[in-house]
């Protein structure tokens, strides 16, 4: 049996009032230039305006072309390393993508500057096509990569999705991107079987890709897998998305021990550690011993709404059996408490209840033994929850 408990968080908040002085701030028109699909051969052209929108002067201690820049890209800057810019001064950085091969090429451009925020970096992305080549075309299946619920922290299983080349001419992927919203919480296996950048996928062929999941925060999340190869028209997208849910906290459950009287043959269960201590010492007697047999219950004070009291009850002495009877189910609670051959002990642990005839997954089944004896008080009862020793004992 498993049980959740809840954790309250207290979150304090602190506001912090600094005094309001004058200060250089670097504004651009755009951080991300995008070119979309471009023919090789082509140029095509995207601009940035760099402004000092705070209202004090700041300088640019290094204007230049990112180290990883593809070839791809010329870069015209009138903003320079060591200029400065008043209040509302500006400059324009013009950024041209003129491609002489096929396929997906990136860049960027730093502005290291003087103000608060002194490392600013443009970044540009653009794909080069060549008409000549374009035939080739990808599909996915399925064609989205549906992971259902995971739970936050933990990854799901393989999702294995097919990519089948249905042009006419073998095609080879020149990327493989995983992007969108939430791009880390999927990842892609690996696998020399599997699709792979500059791996060949013939014509009518196919390949595969393992997905997995493993969400960083509750919610829908989402990715997507770009495709590219320099033979496709354009490039092939395949959703990925999934549920990220956290499992519910199980309530804590304590321990329920078995205990046997060598002396006059009784059982006895008990979740209350004060109980348990006073048996292994002996305080109750030298005939106690631990049978080897115990379970999990739930404590009184549980939070697991489902959880129901254990009645304990104990014959009377001289009148009723020499025995322990216990119950969940409160019809009987009712009916032995007014039985005089029984007195109420209250309640040790909790359980629950079978629900047609069948308990949950995760719980243990108890079954309750009586063996009648030539007197009400020979009579025993045994709870055990291990069919074995229940068949041996009805025999």
């Amino acid at each position: 049996m498993r049980i959740a408990f809840g954790v309250a968080a207290f979150v304090v908040a602190a506001l912090t009032i600094g005094s309001v002085r004058a200060a250089g701030r670097i504004c651009t028109t755009a951080d991300t230039l995008m070119f979309g699909q471009q023919a090789v051969g082509s140029s095509e052209q995207r601009s940035v305006v760099v402004s000092n929108c705070g209202d004090r002067a700041w300088s640019f201690t290094d204007v230049s072309t990112h180290a990883a820049t593809s070839a791809a890209y010329r870069v015209e800057s009138a903003c320079a390393t060591g200029m400065t810019l008043a209040p509302g001064d500006s400059c324009a950085i013009d950024v041209y993508f003129e491609p002489h091969a096929p396929g997906q090429a990136s860049g960027a451009v730093w502005l290291h500057n003087s103000t608060s925020t002194p490392d600013q970096l443009i970044t540009f992305y653009g794909r080069a096509v060549d008409a000549q080549a374009g035939t080739g075309m990808l599909e996915f299946t399925p064609a989205i990569a549906n992971f259902g619920t995971q739970n936050v922290g933990s990854e799901s299983d393989a999702l294995v999705v097919t990519l089948t080349n249905r042009g006419s001419v073998s095609l080879v992927p020149s990327a493989l991107v995983l992007n969108g919203a939430n791009p880390y919480d999927f990842r892609g296996a690996s696998r020399a079987t599997d699709c792979g950048i500059g791996r060949p996928i013939a014509a009518g062929g196919a390949c595969t890709l393992s997905l997995y999941f493993a969400p960083r925060e509750i919610g829908r999340r989402q990715a997507t897998l770009v495709v590219d190869a320099p033979q496709l028209a354009a490039l092939a997208f395949l959703t990925l998305v999934g549920e990220a849910t956290i499992e519910p906290a199980k309530p804590p459950t304590i321990v329920v021990t078995e205990f046997h009287n060598a002396r006059d043959g009784q059982y006895f269960i008990t979740g209350d550690p004060g109980e348990v201590a006073l048996l292994d010492g002996g305080k109750l007697g030298s005939d106690w011993s631990r049978t080897g047999t115990s379970f999990k219950a739930w404590p009184n004070d549980t939070s697991a709404t489902d959880a129901l009291p254990v009645c304990r009850f104990f014959g009377t002495p001289g009148v009723g059996p020499n025995s322990h009877f216990y119950t969940a189910y409160a019809h009987e609670c009712d009916i032995v408490a007014a039985d005089p051959h029984w007195i109420a002990e209250g309640v040790t642990f909790r359980a629950r209840r079978p629900v047609a005839g069948a308990c949950a997954a995760d719980d243990g089944t108890g079954l309750r033994l009586f063996s009648p004896g030539a007197t009400p008080t020979a009579s025993r009862h045994r709870y055990v929850v291990d069919r074995a020793t229940a068949d041996a004992m009805e025999t």
